[in-house]
């Protein structure tokens, strides 16, 4: 019972409102990103319905094959929801804005990205922005200077965070089962050759004759994969450190393969305290006023 205790206070640790209303404003900046240069298959494939193969999830809603209509009325939802959110977040609009943001951001972006998978493959680098963008508004209504702290608050915010987490995990699971559960065969594999043959750039034809080098790298990044979970027993102070490694490696993939993973980056922000970021930007331009006035006094 004690330990039952101990995991739902872990997963219902209150946070302050403050760190979820900016995690709703970049997951949803990252969303719009998304559906206009990244995830395109639902404006592109607009005019060629015969291409869309709905996806478990896209058939049991009933998606019909989307049109150039359809998915120009989605990204519009997705910008006004974003729109709204931002604007919802500051102290005087009523609580309507930001609701009504959250819930058409989310149900618009979760829509987008359930064509766009039927017109191609699941990406799992879209698993925790889906989720962030149905369950943040699930925190109430939460203002830029509000620090007062919530369970709800940090019970959307932990789901964030498991779901970035499961992102990696569930890529060891899949390398597993696709080599009979033995992780030491992709651990030596040619995985980066093949990679660097299907993706050439300048960068990479550089390294695709090192072999040793490449499987340091894919060991290096299975571990990374496997010790992920580990953030959540590093302390809040120093999660920065975390999140800034997690994005070297995406960086890293980005130059080495042109692979983003821009939509799990996003969700890292779950992670970190942007109330504390905030006050203290806040602090320094007031200080900054402050100089001058002294002066000319």
């Amino acid at each position: 019972m004690n330990a039952l205790r101990a995991v739902i206070g872990w997963l219902v640790a209150p946070v302050p409102r403050a760190r979820v209303a900016w995690v709703r404003v970049i997951i949803g900046t990252v969303a719009l990103i998304d559906a206009l240069f990244l995830l395109r298959s639902p404006r592109d494939r607009g005019s060629t319905p015969e291409f869309y193969d709905p996806i478990p999830v896209a058939a049991a809603l009933g998606l019909p094959a989307p049109t150039t209509v359809i998915a120009l009325s989605l990204l519009v939802g997705i910008a006004t929801g974003l729109v709204l959110l931002i604007l919802g977040a500051r102290d005087r609009p009523p609580a309507s804005v930001q609701v009504t943001g959250g819930l058409l951001l989310g149900a618009c972006y979760t829509t987008w990205c359930l064509y766009g998978m039927s017109f191609g493959y699941v990406a799992h680098d879209h698993m925790a922005i889906v989720l962030a963008t149905l369950l943040l508004p699930t925190a109430g209504i939460c203002r830029y200077r509000d620090r007062t702290p919530t369970e709800a608050a940090g019970w959307a915010l932990r789901v964030v965070q498991i779901f970035t987490v499961a992102t990696y995990t569930g890529s060891v699971l899949a390398k597993a089962v696709l080599n009979d559960w033995d992780l030491a065969r992709w651990g030596n594999s040619g995985t980066l050759v093949w990679a660097f043959l299907r993706r050439p750039s300048p960068v990479n034809e550089l390294l695709i004759e090192q072999a040793t080098l490449l499987r340091i790298f894919q060991w290096g990044a299975l571990a990374m994969e496997l010790l992920a979970p580990l953030v959540f027993f590093v302390r809040e102070r120093w999660r920065w450190l975390v999140v800034l490694f997690f994005l070297g490696f995406h960086a890293s993939t980005l130059v080495l393969l042109g692979i983003h993973f821009l939509p799990t980056v996003a969700c890292w922000s779950a992670f970190l305290p942007w109330e504390r970021y905030a006050a203290w930007l806040a602090e320094r331009r007031r200080l900054r006023s402050a100089v001058p006035a002294r002066a000319a006094s």
